[in-house]
């Protein structure tokens, strides 16, 4: 895996969220599955299930047509991490990010499982995502954790108080597309398209706090056969761009405060 510089580690990370998805063709059998998978999961550390309904919208000549979609998720001891499966896609998420690589352990772990049980075969799009939630003290501003391009008017210049803002920035890479957003985080306290999140986080204020989150999430959208060892190199190359955007959006004050240091 090449990498856009020497690893970072932060001892008080701002990061309460990582999820890296694999959407296959679908399955409509999935649900057959589910309790070969399961066993084979508990035993590696995955010992909650818990089944759910996905919200789906599907466009159609005639307009919108709104239904659901089963979801299974396999859990750790702490609900911090799980595996996700659904008819068309294999995720694994979690609350209490390490490093990428033992991110992408997990990762073939998910992918390893769920195969050697359903024979996948065609992968149409990988994602990774990361969620930082920023906490700003009373005394401190935003502008002291992330760079003046993330934050556009300055509301004292227009007489404005209580501004909320929004910035997303979409480009193409090597890899497919990445988006960087960054807003106000506002309750429930997580972004709306992955409210609720399912694992444990901290994601709290204290009094006289405010919180942004900063939103990276880098994805390719290819035709391809389903391999474990590809989607994993794939996984590494869109985390290349990913770490770059973090390092381009935060300061070097947001990484003295959050104790980063090389590996």
């Amino acid at each position: 895996m090449i990498r856009s510089g020497a690893p970072l580690k932060l001892a008080r990370t701002p990061l309460v969220y990582v999820i890296g998805q694999v959407k296959v063709s679908a399955v409509m059998a999935i649900e057959t599955f589910v309790p070969a998978i399961q066993e084979k999961l508990r035993h590696l550390g995955y010992p909650r299930f818990t089944r759910g309904k996905l919200q789906e919208i599907r466009l159609a000549p005639e307009g919108p047509a709104f239904g659901s979609a089963d979801r299974f998720e396999f859990q750790d001891r702490q609900g911090q991490a799980g595996i996700v499966l659904a008819p068309d896609f294999i995720s694994f998420h979690t609350s209490t990010y390490d490093t990428f690589e033992v991110f992408q352990s997990a990762m073939r772990t998910a992918l390893d499982i769920v195969h050697s049980v359903v024979d996948c075969k065609l992968v149409e799009r990988v994602g990774l995502r990361y969620v930082d939630f920023i906490r700003v003290a009373k005394d401190e501003h935003i502008r002291e954790y992330v760079k003046p391009g993330l934050l556009g008017l300055d509301p004292a210049d227009i007489g404005a108080t209580d501004a909320l803002w929004r910035f997303e920035f979409v480009g193409a890479t090597e890899q497919g597309k990445l988006a960087v957003r960054f807003s106000r985080a506002q309750p429930p306290l997580a972004p709306p398209d992955l409210f609720p999140i399912t694992l444990k986080h901290d994601m709290t204020l204290a009094e006289g706090e405010s919180a942004f989150f900063l939103d990276f999430d880098h994805f390719a959208e290819d035709t391809e056969d389903f391999s474990t060892s590809g989607l994993l190199e794939k996984f590494g190359n869109l985390h290349y761009n990913l770490d770059m955007a973090f390092k381009a959006a935060v300061t070097d004050t947001a990484l003295t405060r959050w104790e980063a240091k090389t590996l």
